[in-house]
């Protein structure tokens, strides 16, 4: 038996096409069409070229990452209630707006709007009459999407103009939403029969062989009188709950495209969006980002000027908390610190808009650290949609509190809009969108899904086409509009993100008891090749951050002490670029080719940028002297470490944020650091045993008498199969362990045996790759370097190292962002069985409560710690949307670190920092590059920044507690000062409390708390 409801749609679908054919049908095709290629580098504005080539609508056009454009004129005819509309269908945008065609149009020499598949009418009310209009559009070809680059072809299908009759079109905009409404409304609810009685009765006055251009326009009339007579016969018949419709579009800033095309999506949606508001008051937008608006603010400052009225009068909302919308797994705390820091900064200078939402609907889970980092910048609520692409657990909650590491809290919401044309009745297809339409599956199905309908009834509704779709289009909103008049609906509201936040607060605090807390990371199940997919990127990032530590620092102690001028702009502008390159599918992996070959430029030049800078410090505070070399550490501890000195390692021993000289080179020895006999090598710290395929099959430690690898041994270095199901460049599915090939070592070599240190050189061959490395143990560190250079090129597969250890325990220790997390070793529970790889930066840790290992790197972030087993990913190498990921050289270095106690007692955070950041060296120079402005006891405190304040003239001291205790801490400045508060990241005071007493300050800090001091100078 068919089913009626089917049989309904299709029929209404057929109907519905018959109308829509009227859109056009007196319209004109556009005459005198010419076309030219633009090759100049600068294509924002129109060009004036000599030679124009005619082209007739029906026409081919080609080619990848290629523009053209057309130019036509057209005269107004004179109009009085019906707009005249240019309707462009002059190629296909490609699904999910992420790869093709797209458009901007410029008329009268502005720039107008986008044209592409979601925006193919320009519409011109009365104020254009008479006028001739002067067209030209730049049309990109675009790009495949990821994958193989190919050309793109597309057709100059349909370019023509006339007045629009408006009657026709509101018929069809009512018509197709009752349509849908019927589709959501239950079998058991009278007004769904009500429904499909009016539209069976509105459909039958439409005898479409009988109906022309004129005759249609009385019929449709009938129609609208119909169904207004309807709306008003059922009033007050509305669901019970709210939606909140927000018009978005959400631009990544690189993606399956590039940096420079980000910056024209920008132009299209924007100008598109300013287009709309000046046809409909009631429209409101959000958008997120302030690199968006400095780019078009860049590129063009008209639009940026008519954005910020918009800003004054709260139709357009600058919100969302940070620099652009970032990672948060792999970025350092400093650097999220910057993101909201910057971000704020721009927001408030350019809009004067304050930020109350952290916007982040499309990052790949979320760190433990946020909800501190965001509530000192006031920012005390969280959006995401991601989590709900889980691949294993549905979590429990939509509206809820999330409590960080330190105990900080902040409400967290999941906008629950649903995808276009899927089931929301069936739980496995419930992902959520930021990209939402404005339709009846939308606004039902958004409900339905929400998890806390006790506790809140209203909601969130993002709506918009994000990325090359040129964002809201009139349709939505006018689709808004009907939906909030017909009865069996929702009530649907335009409305701000902050407003919404502000009412949800209100509401969850009638109900405490109904708001459930999430503790610690709000970890997404899948992505999770992004904490290793394209390491280079990864690791300039690492070292880009600890770069800019250094820098300002130096600057900061040069400024303090000798009064050197401190570059703010200068090194704020290095911030951003790392800021933009943190963006969440630049840093975790997931972009194309191109992408990362611009990525290598930008970090080229912040290094660039940093060198500059330290080099015109070097020529004001350093003094040249032949034959002396300058030993630097910018580590709040005393390093005693090596060197190299022209050519040779030797020993070191730097007080903390201090320089010390060497004049002289120390004399010749020939003692050695190991005893060395057949496959052992027996060091002051370790007896190792290596086997000839290369595992270390033995260690033990000789302090505590201690063997601490299993059978199984350790550095087991395995490739295995990475074909995931999905998102190939993102995702490591989990059955990936059972395709498997262990590594045998080509050759090995004792390269090394001096008084420091012993080295063992192992080579491989795998494939058409080759890797070399060298495990370095030390005299006087116990320290294990494994440092390694890889020639990578195989496709499609992964590279890790295990450790399989000797220590058990339920949970290892991961380090993250200002502090860190535990995570079960076990597989108990299905959550902690998706926890397959997860994310660290400098180290993880497995610990007994008197003995442990540490797992160290500078450059690595995916981790999996398993029951006895310490592994981390050492490369992958996925082939879309970059088919070349992660090919050729890499050189980084992995250590371990065997400890007595736990990771506080085994100084794991100290070892990783110096594995990290090595002492520097300036030969030929005398003087101070780094002079301790700060003294205090470090053994719970890691120091994460000395700057200069972005406004005034104090200087900033950031600290962190990382043992997860309670702790006094005392801190001694060394030089002069007025008074030092403690004060918020984002350098406002906390209190009026002058911490300053004879020199000395001292500060309480609860577990993982991150003080910010700022010192009047």
């Amino acid at each position: 038996m068919a089913d009626p409801l089917r049989q309904f749609k299709r029929k209404s679908a057929q109907q519905l096409g018959y109308l829509h054919d009227y859109y056009y049908q007196t319209f004109h095709d556009v005459q005198d069409l010419t076309i030219a290629e633009d090759t100049r580098s600068d294509k924002r504005r129109i060009p004036d070229f000599d030679t124009w080539d005619p082209i007739a609508i029906g026409a081919h056009w080609s080619g990848r990452d290629r523009y053209y454009w057309l130019h036509f004129t057209v005269k107004v005819p004179t109009l009085q209630d019906d707009p005249f509309v240019i309707h462009m269908n002059l190629g296909r945008t490609g699904d999910g707006n992420n790869s093709k065609y797209e458009g901007l149009m410029f008329v009268n020499g502005q720039v107008r709007q986008a044209v592409d598949s979601n925006h193919e009418d320009a519409y011109f009310n009365a104020d254009f009459s008479g006028q001739t209009l002067d067209i030209y559009i730049k049309m990109w070809t675009g790009l495949e999407g990821g994958g193989p680059q190919k050309i793109q072809h597309y057709t100059l299908k349909s370019l023509c103009f006339g007045v629009l009759n408006q009657t026709v079109v509101e018929t069809y905009d009512y018509l197709s939403n009752i349509v849908g409404v019927i589709g959501q409304l239950d079998v058991d609810e009278p007004l769904r029969y009500a429904y499909l009685n009016l539209m069976t009765s509105c459909f039958d006055q439409f005898n479409w062989a009988q109906l022309d251009d004129e005759s249609i326009t009385p019929v449709c009339v009938n129609v609208l009188n119909q169904i207004k007579a309807f709306i008003a016969d059922h009033p007050g018949q509305k669901k019970a709950y709210q939606i909140t419709a927000v018009g978005h579009t959400h631009i990544d800033v690189a993606w399956l495209w590039r940096l420079k095309h980000t910056r024209e999506k920008i132009a299209r949606s924007f100008s598109t969006v300013l287009e709309l508001m000046n046809e409909y008051q009631d429209y409101v937008f959000f958008q997120s980002t302030p690199q968006d608006y400095a780019f078009l603010a860049e590129d063009y400052p008209e639009l940026f000027d008519q954005i910020q009225q918009r800003i004054k009068e709260g139709r357009w909302e600058a919100n969302g908390g940070t620099w652009l919308e970032p990672d948060t797994n792999i970025p350092s705390g400093e650097s999220l610190t910057r993101q909201f820091l910057y971000g704020g900064q721009y927001f408030k200078e350019h809009f004067n808009a304050k930020q109350n939402v952290l916007w982040l609907p499309d990052v790949f889970g979320y760190s433990a650290a946020t909800p501190q980092i965001m509530h000192q910048f006031g920012v005390d609520n969280f959006m995401t949609t991601k989590i709900s692409w889980n691949d294993t657990n549905r979590m429990p909650h939509d509206t809820f509190k999330w409590q960080g590491i330190d105990g900080t809290q902040v409400l967290t919401h999941f906008i629950t809009t649903v995808e276009t044309g899927t089931d929301f009745g069936d739980r496995t297809e419930w992902r959520y969108t930021y990209n939402g339409e404005l339709i009846p599956q939308t606004v039902f199905g958004s409900y339905h899904v929400y998890a806390d309908k006790g506790l809140n009834d209203d909601i969130l509704v993002s709506y918009g086409y994000g990325d090359g779709g040129g964002g809201p289009n009139r349709e939505q909103i006018k689709n808004r509009q009907i939906l909030n008049q017909l009865p069996g609906v929702p009530t649907v509201v335009p409305g701000r993100v902050d407003d919404y936040f502000d009412r949800l607060n209100q509401k969850v605090a009638k109900h405490p008891e109904q708001l459930a807390t999430w503790r610690g990371e709000l970890y997404l199940e899948y992505h999770r090749g992004t904490y290793t997919s394209q390491a280079r990127v990864k690791q300039a990032n690492r070292q880009a951050e600890y770069a800019l530590r250094d820098l300002e620092m130096r600057y900061t102690m040069a400024h303090v002490t000798q009064g050197v001028p401190y570059p703010s702009e200068a090194i704020k502008a290095l911030w951003v670029i790392l800021l933009r390159n943190q963006f969440h599918d630049i840093l975790p992996g997931s972009a194309i080719h191109e992408v990362y070959d611009d990525a290598k430029v930008e970090f080229g030049q912040l290094f660039d940028g940093v060198a500059e800078l330290n080099a015109k410090l070097d020529t004001l505070t350093l003094t040249p002297k032949a034959g002396n070399t300058l030993i630097s550490n910018d580590l709040p501890w005393t390093r005693s470490e090596l060197v190299a000195v022209d050519g040779e390692l030797q020993p070191v021993k730097v007080p903390a944020l201090s320089s010390i000289s060497l004049t002289q080179t120390p004399e010749s020895t020939t003692e050695t650091t190991a005893q060395v006999g057949e496959h052992t090598i027996e060091t002051p710290f370790y007896c190792v045993t290596y086997a000839e395929d290369g595992h270390v099959t033995s260690l033990y430690d000789l302090r505590l008498e201690r063997e601490l690898f299993t059978e199984a041994g350790g550095n087991v270095l395995t490739v295995y199969e990475d074909r995931p199901l999905d998102f190939n460049n993102w995702n490591i599915d989990a059955d990936y362990p059972q395709k498997a090939t262990v590594l045998q070592a080509d050759a090995l070599d004792l390269t090394a045996n001096t008084a420091n240190y012993v080295d063992l050189t192992t080579t491989y061959h795998y494939g058409q790759s080759s890797l070399k490395q060298v495990m370095r143990l030390y005299a006087k560190d116990p320290r294990i370097d494994f440092i390694t250079d890889i020639d990578w090129h195989q496709h499609e597969e992964l590279l890790r190292t295990a450790f399989n250890t000797q220590v058990l325990a339920d949970n290892a220790r991961f380090d993250i962002q200002y502090g860190n997390v535990l995570r079960p070793t076990n597989d108990n529970t299905s959550w902690d069985q998706a926890k397959f790889e997860t994310v660290a930066h400098k180290w993880a840790d497995l610990s007994e409560p008197d003995y442990g290992i540490a797992l160290l790197n500078n450059a690595k972030y995916g981790y999996r710690v398993k029951g006895q087993q310490l592994s981390m990913t050492l490369l992958t190498s996925g082939i879309d949307p970059d088919t070349q990921a992660d090919q050729g050289e890499h050189h980084f270095t992995y250590s371990l670190l065997p400890h007595a106690g736990n990771f506080a007692e085994g100084q794991v955070e100290q070892a990783a920092e110096a594995l990290n950041q090595p002492l520097t060296i300036a030969q030929d120079v005398a003087g101070d590059v780094f002079k301790p402005l700060i003294s205090f006891d470090q053994k719970a405190i890691a120091l994460d920044a000395v700057k200069m304040a972005e406004a005034g003239d104090d200087a900033i001291v950031r600290l962190h507690e990382y043992l997860g205790r309670n702790a006094t801490i005392k801190l001694k400045l060394n030089f002069d000062a007025r008074a030092v508060y403690a004060g918020l990241l984002n350098e406002t005071a906390d209190t009026n409390e002058n911490l300053l007493h004879d020199g000395h300050i001292e500060i309480e800090l609860h577990p993982y708390q991150i003080v910010t001091l700022m010192i009047k100078l």
